[in-house]
């Protein structure tokens, strides 16, 4: 019985952490971002800020779950695009999510529009882990 109930409990974050895959952050400033992440994504906690001449990243982890959220941003510190990384066993779980909440424009593209801006969905199966990257949709 406390098996069933662990496997139960495993299944039900596995598909909590999967559907917030949706979360899309682009346009706002880095400092917003930092404070809803943890917020929203529960889980995750800061890890680093990496500034280059022309843009920047900001990086959040899930040791638990072994996942990675990347938004990268401008000088302005705006986001331009965001990422996440999962583990490959995930991947039909993530397709699912992805082909249920988004019109899908490809195999592995999906485009979502949301107040009046369209985004691209990308998924990308490595040999370690899976990745979700979303940016502007230029038709």
């Amino acid at each position: 019985m406390k098996f069933i109930a662990t496997s139960f409990m495993v299944t039900l974050m596995v598909m909590l952490s999967v559907t917030s895959s949706s979360q899309n952050y682009i346009g706002f400033h880095k400092d917003e971002i930092a404070k809803r992440v943890p917020m929203e994504y529960k889980g995750f906690f800061f890890e680093k800020e990496i500034n280059l001449n022309d843009r920047g990243f900001v990086k959040f982890v899930n040791t638990i779950d072994e996942q990675t959220l990347l938004f990268m941003f401008d000088t302005q510190g705006i986001c331009t695009s965001a990422s996440r990384m999962y583990n490959t066993w995930l991947y039909d779980q993530v397709y699912s999510e992805l082909s249920k909440n988004f019109k899908q424009l490809s195999k592995n593209k999906w485009l979502d529009v949301k107040n009046g801006k369209s985004y691209e969905y990308t998924l990308i199966k490595g040999k370690w882990f899976l990745s979700v990257t979303i940016r502007p949709y230029d038709k």
